[in-house]
């Protein structure tokens, strides 16, 4: 299936070239299990990585029958954004297939992995089993003729690990597919493995050690809900079992477990020079239980009583709603109770009673005057975001993904940003007059600045591997953006968002102080001006009610957006 002819590869450091393999071949065979094993550091994600297309040796050759290739990480590669059944068909919709059919192939996949009723569901629901057979469907959908699995059981508890791995041997051996398996674990590649291949550890890797494993285990269900393991050596079937049905406890997979073992010992102890000492070889880390329990349970609370209990039968958004509701209400009520006390104790013309602002608030409001005056201020915040936000972000993104982006813009942005752009209030008049341009430029180079740091630094944060897992799919450049880099990067886009909004609001309350007649800032200043302090303390309460609301739209925007982050 697969062919490495004289490989050489080279990781650049710090401009100095680093040795991964010099002059390596390997073959893997068509049809069976191959494990790669090795101490940590000696190549054998950049082994994959080769093979899969997503590095280029600098010399040598890699031969293969050109399969689809599927590839499943560490972290299982699922974007968390979309659905089970999204994420299975990932690879056929790269290859462009219709949405029916991608829907019926999908479909078939997760009955026979038993995920149908979770199809809708995001990944954040599903353990971590739930997680890799998904990983899996996506290699089936596509057909893939060789499937490269990075250390994919190492997050997975061991009973999980061990159901995965029996599932992944009997979908190997129903689909003949090509695995190679790379893997920490010995007990894992004698148990799943026909061919080990033994990576020494040298730095750079010139050959290695296979080893063809003469156990193969099989597992035959009598009927459902019981199964019943039978070990083969060397293809004759073996009549002498343990007593135990698991055959992770039979003495001939532990003994050949320790062989593999003393041999990796021995392979690494030569390549370092290192005499061996006479080490008994262990066995596995643990015993496994003998009993099994499945990938996840669920479990039901009796509802409590009262209402947190109603709160409780009500959807997620709307809980949080309510709660988020609850506490804002809580807050203020709070400040209305120091106001109060503070009025009463200072009794100053300038502090009167809350109940007075909030009379005046009444009376303004029932003559559409804050109407007014909430629309202009209003008008001038969604134009700034309209004129600064969306090129913030993309240049953000850019700078993130593109190094020549990042070497031009962010020393520029860096520059101006930690400057107050109040101070450029006065240049900005001189240019754009006295009217609403002014004030709109002002607030948008504040949140131009935030936006584009923000973006910037989520794009660099992105994991190389859930970019991978869309790359190596067949994705063109523009659907790798549409489907991992923007979703990714949006939880940070919702935060910046946030910000930006309480210092554009600041700076807009000061602009409008500037050759305004209208907006909340100047209301404000006017009511100041005329000593009218109840009318003055309605204005900041109307400002305040303004800012709330923005945060509030932000808050629904995003609990649709980034639903998929929620696990209930």
């Amino acid at each position: 299936m697969v062919t490495l002819e004289d490989i050489s590869f080279s990781y650049t450091a710090h401009g100095v070239p680093v040795p991964v393999f010099e002059h390596f071949s390997a073959t893997f065979e068509e049809g069976r299990i191959t494990a790669v094993i090795g101490p940590s550091g000696c190549g054998k994600t950049t082994l994959l990585r080769l093979i899969a297309g997503l590095l280029s040796p600098q010399s040598g050759n890699i031969l293969m029958q050109r399969p689809r290739i599927g590839f499943i990480f560490q972290d299982f590669g699922l974007l968390p954004w979309l659905t089970v059944e999204r994420n299975a068909g990932l690879g056929l919709e790269a290859l462009g297939v219709p949405a029916d059919e991608r829907r019926r192939r999908v479909s078939d996949i997760l009955e026979e992995l038993g995920l149908s009723k979770w199809r809708k569901a995001y990944p954040v629901r599903l353990s971590g089993g739930m997680q890799q057979r998904v990983a899996v469907a996506r290699a089936l959908a596509i057909d893939a003729g060789l499937i490269l699995m990075d250390e994919p059981f190492s997050s997975l508890d061991a009973l999980t690990r061990e159901s995965v791995q029996d599932m992944l041997r009997a979908i190997q051996r129903t689909h003949q597919t090509t695995i190679i398996l790379v893997t920490h674990s010995i007990e894992e590649a004698v148990y799943l493995a026909d061919t080990i291949l033994i990576l020494d550890g040298s730095m750079p890797v010139k050959d290695f050690m296979p080893v063809q494993n003469p156990h193969r285990w099989e597992h035959t269900p009598n009927h459902p809900g019981e199964q019943a393991a039978t070990f083969s050596s060397q293809g004759q079937r073996s009549s002498e079992l343990s007593s135990s049905s698991n055959p992770r406890e039979n003495a001939a997979y532990l003994s050949a477990v320790g062989r593999l073992r003393h041999a990796f010992d021995e392979a690494v102890a030569q390549k370092a020079g290192v005499a061996t000492a006479g080490q008994s070889p262990a066995g596995p880390s643990a015993t496994n239980p003998a009993g099994r329990s499945p990938a996840s349970v669920a479990t039901l609370e009796k509802a409590p009583k009262g209402v947190s209990g109603i709160i409780s039968t009500l959807s997620p958004s709307v809980s949080k709603f309510l709660i988020k509701t609850a506490q804002i209400v809580a807050a203020a009520i709070f400040v209305c109770v120091v106001w109060w006390a503070a009025a009463a104790l200072l009794k100053r013309p300038f502090l009167p009673s809350p109940w007075l602002a909030f009379a005046k608030f009444s009376e303004n409001l029932h003559k559409g005057i804050f109407q007014i005056h909430v629309l202009a201020s209003a008008r001038r915040v969604f134009l700034a975001l309209l004129v600064a936000g969306p090129l913030a972000w993309m240049l953000g993104l850019l700078a993130g993904r593109v190094r020549f982006f990042d070497n031009f813009f962010a020393p520029l942005i860096y520059f101006f940003h930690p400057l107050p752009k109040v101070a450029f209030l006065p240049i900005l008049m001189l240019f754009l007059g006295l009217g609403d341009a002014s004030k709109v430029a002002l607030m948008a180079l504040v949140i131009f600045g935030q936006l584009f740091v923000t973006g910037r630094d989520a794009a660099k944060s992105i994991a190389p591997a859930l970019l991978d897992s869309v790359k190596i799919l067949g994705f063109s450049r523009f659907s790798i953006i549409r489907l991992a880099i923007v979703p990714s990067t949006t939880p940070s886009l919702m935060s910046a968002l946030r910000v930006s909004l309480g210092t554009a609001i600041a700076v807009l309350f000061l602009s409008e102080t500037f050759a305004s007649i209208d907006g909340l800032g100047w209301y404000i200043m006017d009511a100041w001006s005329r000593v009218d302090y109840p009318d003055m303390y309605a204005a900041i309460l109307a400002l305040s009610l303004f800012g709330l609301i923005l945060y509030l739209i932000i808050d629904a925007i995003e609990a649709y957006l980034l639903r998929w982050r929620q696990n209930n």
